[in-house]
């Protein structure tokens, strides 16, 4: 079904129709999503986008990054798509400020004479993040113990995690017990598995 939407007399793109924000918007939980047009102007962001501005992805109504070698590749790539020689889908690495590696996935969505491009960006450690919160609401974890899944997920041990959470190493070491009997796994490497692969586990 094709919807026809109003032109916007600044931009000379149609705007985006109104959308209910989903409950998964409300934090961490939705994936970064841009609607960039071929000179970087950022028509659409979502919260999870928004969560990127403060390390230098996307901020200012411009879509920016301090990676110069995406930049230009992403570039390079807009004007050659615009111009019809490239294909209509890129995938790209970029370097976060804070060092973290992401991947920004971009697609055209030429037609009726605009030039508009979707940018997602999947980004490994938020993910775990929203698997973390997920396997912590399945299982049936308390705060303490989520945190602590967190923690180890992140290849902490039980006494770095002890000092991280300020409590004795004792009983980091009776919550890690509890994680792996409510997750039924049996080592801290289970334990990880379990958690990166959760969602694909549970469809």
């Amino acid at each position: 079904m094709t919807m026809i939407f109003p032109l916007a007399p600044s931009t000379g793109f149609a705007p985006l129709p109104p959308r209910p924000v989903e409950a998964e918007e409300a934090g961490r939980g939705a994936k970064p999503l841009f609607i960039i047009d071929a000179d970087l102007h950022v028509h659409f962001s979502n919260q999870g986008a928004a969560a990127l501005a403060h390390e230098g992805l996307g901020a200012g109504g411009r879509f920016v990054c301090a990676d110069k070698l995406f930049a230009a590749r992403l570039q390079t790539w807009l004007k050659r798509r615009c111009a019809g020689s490239a294909p209509e889908e890129l995938r790209l690495p970029v370097s976060m400020r804070c060092g973290r590696q992401v991947a920004v996935d971009a697609v055209h969505l030429g037609g009726a004479g605009m030039d508009l491009f979707v940018l997602t960006i999947d980004d490994p450690e938020r993910m775990i993040d929203r698997n973390v919160d997920e396997v912590a609401e399945a299982c049936g974890l308390t705060p303490t113990e989520a945190r602590m899944l967190g923690l180890i997920v992140k290849g902490l041990d039980t006494v770095v995690a002890a000092k991280k959470l300020g409590i004795a190493r004792t009983t980091a070491r009776t919550h890690l017990q509890r994680l792996f009997a409510k997750t039924g796994t049996a080592r801290q490497s289970e334990l990880v598995r379990f958690v990166a692969t959760f969602v694909e586990e549970m469809v």
